[in-house]
């Protein structure tokens, strides 16, 4: 499989950034749900509350400059064409629905740094080492991007959902083979 994108097919690096930023979102959110959920006395899979906690941040960073690097890989290579098989329509809200998906990408772990920065709950970087907080405790930061993490988390999911839903749709029930431009391990 070639790196760069074809005119048909996208390259071994947009998929490798593509799911890899997928399979973290998928993370983020069970880390998530799993460490608003857990009792600080209890373990799952061997993790406490707090192993959570700093391996959710943790990954929110790693998140972020994968999406950096995967906003630059776009803006430097070629995407393929359009898939024949999508309507105007189709084409249209797919372009709405990745600028929102990218905002997501980037704004989802920035709050979420900034709100436990801003709550003086700091980031331990995958447990091991504590980051410098450059911004001091601010409850009225905190609180706002908080909020924002949170609503951006549910935003995120549907715009996921809505992406999904279209290639799930041309893919199973048109039967186009849409995905197998984006599926790993398939060649073009």
């Amino acid at each position: 499989m070639p790196l760069k994108n074809s005119a048909t097919h996208y390259g071994a690096v947009t998929r490798f950034l593509h799911w890899s930023v997928f399979m973290l979102f998928i993370w983020q959110y069970l880390s998530a749900a799993i460490m608003t959920h857990l009792a600080k006395d209890q373990t799952l899979l061997h993790l406490t509350q707090g192993d959570y906690y700093h391996w959710h941040k943790s990954i929110g960073l790693v998140l972020l400059a994968l999406a950096l690097a995967r906003w630059i890989w776009r803006k430097t290579t070629p995407l393929p064409d359009w898939a024949p098989a999508l309507s105007p329509a189709e084409r249209t809200f797919s372009h709405w629905n990745e600028v929102r998906l990218y905002g997501c990408m980037f704004l989802l772990p920035i709050s979420g740094y900034l709100f436990v920065m801003a709550g003086g709950f700091g980031v331990k970087l995958f447990g091991f080492y504590d980051l410098p907080n450059p911004i001091g405790k601010q409850g009225g930061l905190a609180t706002i991007m908080m909020v924002t993490h949170i609503v951006l988390g549910y935003a995120a999911v549907v715009f996921i959902a809505w992406h999904t839903s279209i290639a799930l749709k041309h893919h199973w029930f048109e039967q186009d083979g849409f995905l197998n431009r984006m599926l790993p391990f398939r060649r073009p």
